[in-house]
């Protein structure tokens, strides 16, 4: 997701992956597999067969540290990019600003790496004279179009990889 806002001269860009589902939605989806699961595990261990317990508990413990390490922790990851008059900021974190980078203006630019395929994305990197930023890792192909287009508005100056070729 790809949003703009502009006030007082400085534009920002907040870059956003696309969530199929939020984090209450997905613990209810683990209370569900938990319930199955042990539902299963104990009619077997109500068969005798008590060893099926103890890899019930170890499944929906695997499912659910999984899911929280995607659902969780990797899908709130957002990036801010603020374009001011003479530098452009950087900001990234999972749910609000871990890291912080400042580029100076007159060097900072989008880089554009076009894909060699039809099935690859373009690569969005912020760069100046020492740095080297990716940006939108985890958006769509749609997406990061839009954040193309979004921070070419904004006022960056875009180069690209394969500069002969159009688009």
């Amino acid at each position: 997701m790809v949003a703009t806002e502009s006030r007082n001269g400085v534009t920002v860009v907040t870059l956003k992956p696309h969530l199929s589902a939020d984090w209450p939605q997905v613990k209810r989806f683990i209370a569900l597999i938990a319930v199955v699961v042990f539902t299963v595990a104990a009619a077997w261990t109500l068969a005798g067969i008590w060893l099926a317990l103890p890899f019930a508990f170890i499944e929906v413990g695997l499912i659910g540290y999984l899911l929280y390490r995607v659902c969780f922790r990797l899908s709130y990851l957002h990036q801010r990019i603020a374009v001011e008059r003479g530098r452009v900021v950087l900001h990234e974190g999972v749910r609000g600003p871990d890291r912080e980078w400042i580029l100076a203006r007159p060097a900072a630019h989008l880089h554009v790496v076009l894909p060699v395929k039809e099935v690859d994305m373009i690569g969005l990197h912020l760069c100046d004279d020492d740095t080297r930023l990716e940006l939108g890792a985890f958006l769509n192909g749609d997406g990061r179009e839009q954040a193309r287009q979004a921070l070419r508005d904004a006022g960056l100056v875009e180069t690209s990889d394969r500069w002969w070729v159009q688009g």
